[in-house]
């Protein structure tokens, strides 16, 4: 009787610790924004590379931006990220360019600018990447591995427990 509890007991803590990703990681405080900013060359499968220069006094959102008609913090970001391989992020909010948008999901016009700089077009992106907090993070990396593992070794020591006890039966 006691090996039916104990490999019955095995068996739910083991299946509960091997579903630990339903129910991990739990949410800890609010997401960390980061801001970034990237600059690439308009390629052919770019999704901006049929867009066209507004007509001269008829400057739209959707349109080419001139490097000139930017507000000098938007033209120090452009450059620096245009500078950096892969573009450069910030994490104080105060440290985003005013004139620029940051959404989550970027689209032509809201987070996505194409300016013409020195004769060529460049896709501008600026967006906000929500992190996960770190405790998120080390739940992720530690505990949930760690709690599948030994749900796994539960569940096979109430096998091999089940497994003896029938041996002992014959």
């Amino acid at each position: 009787m006691r090996t039916r509890l104990a490999v019955a007991g095995l068996l739910a803590v083991g299946v509960l610790l091997m579903a630990n990703p339903l129910y991990l990681p739990v949410p800890v405080g609010e997401p960390d924004p980061a801001y970034t900013h990237t600059v690439q060359p308009v390629e052919d499968g770019s999704p901006v590379a049929g867009i066209d220069a507004p007509d001269e006094g008829n400057e739209t959102a959707d349109g080419v931006v001139d490097y000139a008609d930017l507000d000098p913090e938007a033209q120090a970001a452009f450059d620096r990220a245009l500078a950096a391989d892969g573009g450069f992020g910030v994490e104080d909010s105060d440290e985003r360019v005013d004139s620029l948008s940051y959404p989550t999901g970027p689209s032509l016009g809201d987070g996505l600018l194409v300016v013409e700089y020195e004769g060529e077009r460049y896709e501008f992106w600026t967006r906000t990447v929500e992190r996960e907090p770190g405790a998120v993070v080390a739940q992720r990396i530690a505990v949930q591995p760690v709690a599948f593992l030994a749900g796994f070794f539960a569940v096979l020591a109430a096998a091999a427990l089940g497994f003896r006890g029938r041996l002992d039966r014959t």
